[in-house]
């Protein structure tokens, strides 16, 4: 099972996320904005789903690759539906990809 930790996210974003992720049977660990860091040490997640859309992601995300190589993240916006997917071992190199519910899906478990 894929253990995945969210991040901060406006309700609405969050809430259809979670249901897309849960569907599939992915186990989410939640977090506060500021408690990321925190909580990546404590869950151990295999992926970080974060909020593309907040200031401070892209800082975040080049924090996440270089101390936490193997996890992977993925970045999403709702204000233009698309995600950054940071594989792991790539140290800062992406692809992006539309927002969609399977894209989603086969992001956070390939």
């Amino acid at each position: 099972m894929t253990r995945v930790l969210m991040g901060d996210f406006e309700a609405l974003h969050r809430l259809g996320i979670e249901q897309i992720l849960r569907a599939d049977g992915i186990e989410l660990v939640e977090t506060t904005g500021d408690d990321v860091l925190g909580r990546l040490l404590e869950a151990l997640p295999d992926v970080i789903v974060l909020d593309l859309d907040k200031d401070n992601t892209g800082e975040l995300v080049r924090v996440i690759v270089h101390r936490f190589p193997r996890v992977k993240v993925v970045a999403c916006s709702s204000q233009h539906p698309m995600m950054r997917v940071f594989p792991p071992l790539h140290y800062g190199e992406f692809y992006e990809s539309d927002l969609d519910p399977a894209l989603l899906t086969s992001a956070v478990q390939a």
